[in-house]
């Protein structure tokens, strides 16, 4: 299994790929009409440029994704497989039927660090 960041990497790419094509075929035929004009005023610019900026945003966050840490709080690079294990483990650790020797060893080990071992 891939890491959540992989996964949207990989759906990333079929977004903004699409919208490349989208963006290139329409500013080769020059013909990009979702709204017809009424009046005289043509909005079919609009919807271009919010393809363009909405393109540059997700290439972006694809960058970011890929080479920063910032996202990493939200879309762990972490594989799944050694996310279940290391929250398995966590979930054992704080067990509740485990807690009083787990108190006495974080004591011992306080208390041994403070006065030094005997």
């Amino acid at each position: 299994m891939d890491s959540a960041a992989r996964r949207l990497e990989r759906v990333l790419f079929g977004v903004i790929i699409p919208l490349v094509f989208l963006i290139s075929i329409t500013f080769i035929d020059n013909d990009f009409l979702i709204k017809e004009c009424e009046n005289g005023i043509c909005n079919n610019y609009i919807f271009s440029i919010v393809l363009i900026f909405l393109t540059v945003f997700l290439c972006l966050v694809l960058l970011l994704l890929k080479y920063s840490n910032k996202l990493d709080k939200w879309f762990s690079k972490e594989l799944d497989i050694e996310m279940r294990e290391r929250l398995n483990e966590e979930y054992h650790e704080s067990d509740v039927a485990n807690l009083g020797s787990s108190w006495a060893k974080m004591e011992i080990e306080h208390l041994e660090s403070k006065h030094g071992e005997e």
